[in-house]
């Protein structure tokens, strides 16, 4: 495998541990994919950092409603320690009436090769469709 499609592999693997983590609510391992100087953007934060992005997961996501995020369509480029990639995305609530989308839309990311591996360098959230989404916007 060449060193293209091992980073290209470890990038999505870190956009799917963000996921995974956000789902079960291991907000300090989510908030560790980021760089030290890793910023989490979305319409209704901003933070940088490990420790705030875990932050504000923390505040903002309650444990209930149960959701799942899914990635799809992402595409990566690479370009020696910094790599790029647009990704869909698309959460699913639980609700009284059953599963239930929430919100879709694009992640646009920044990576950075770290001495720990890939990290976000950036991740900005935009949201395309939003509906319910079960969070407790704390600022």
């Amino acid at each position: 495998m060449s060193d293209e499609l091992r980073d290209k592999d470890a990038i999505r693997e870190l956009i799917h541990h963000y996921c995974f983590h956000m789902d079960t609510g291991r907000f300090t391992e989510l908030g560790n994919l980021f760089a030290a100087d890793g910023e989490w953007i979305t319409p209704y934060a901003h933070e940088t950092g490990p420790a705030s992005v875990a932050a504000v997961m923390t505040r903002n996501v309650p444990s209930a409603p149960k959701r799942v995020h899914y990635t799809m369509n992402s595409i990566i480029a690479v370009e020696g320690d910094r790599a790029t990639a647009r990704s869909n995305y698309l959460v699913i609530l639980e609700t009284a009436s059953g599963p239930s989308p929430s919100v879709c839309g694009i992640y646009d990311d920044m990576f950075v090769r770290t001495p720990a591996g890939w990290r976000f360098r950036r991740r900005e959230l935009i949201h395309l469709f939003r509906g319910e989404m079960g969070l407790s916007i704390k600022s």
